[in-house]
């Protein structure tokens, strides 16, 4: 139903890169995107001193909402006004609504880690996520989860003859968008031998 993340810590340029593929991440599953709180950005605090900044300081959020159909984009006030205050999220462990610490919604310009800890004990994250050693997958619907599970299995068992597919394989001969979907997958590894699943 919702996207949430946090925000970079390094420049400017990270975190652009890094919002726009959230954009199309929350437009491919349907979901609602969240804006982290606003917050100095590295290499910008000196020549701001001290400004906070949200992502709609730099793009029109109300624009792109309007003109992209089906996605949608939220502040983090706004979510956990309407989903955490009123008792939507509930905690992992015990099945109960669990709320913001100390209630609060707004938290611009504010000590973040207790605000994401909350958000890791009321929804699925992957906090031991390493993109070093785990492609990150995000199967259409829950029984894809099995057909991307046997992909993975058949590349690394080399069920077709093909050894363990290495990066310099597909210098000067990238795969093409319209491949199928283990052609597709053997590129992307990167001799990661694991999926994680969302």
């Amino acid at each position: 139903k919702y996207l949430t993340f946090e925000m970079d810590g390094s420049g400017w340029n990270n975190i652009r890169m890094g919002f726009e593929n959230l954009i199309l991440l929350a437009h491919a599953m349907a979901r609602t995107l969240v804006l982290p709180p606003k917050r100095q950005i590295f290499h910008m605090a000196d020549k701001s001193a001290g400004r906070v900044f949200s992502l709609d300081d730099f793009y029109d959020i109300d624009v792109i909402n309007k003109e992209q159909m089906g996605l949608n984009i939220i502040t983090m006030e706004e979510f956990l006004k309407r989903e955490a205050l009123s008792g939507n999220l509930k905690s992992l462990e015990t099945g109960e609504s669990a709320y913001p610490p100390s209630n609060r919604t707004q938290w611009d310009n504010q000590r973040l880690n207790p605000l994401w800890n909350y958000l890791r004990r009321v929804t699925k994250s992957f906090e031991i996520w390493e993109p070093t050693q785990c492609v990150m997958a995000f199967p259409a619907v829950g029984s894809d989860i099995r057909s991307v599970a046997a992909l993975m299995h058949n590349i690394l068992v080399g069920a077709d003859g093909r050894t363990f597919p290495r990066p310099n394989d597909f210098q000067g001969a990238p795969t093409r968008v319209d491949a199928p979907p283990t052609e597709r997958l053997r590129e992307i590894l990167a001799e990661r031998r694991k999926i994680c699943m969302y």
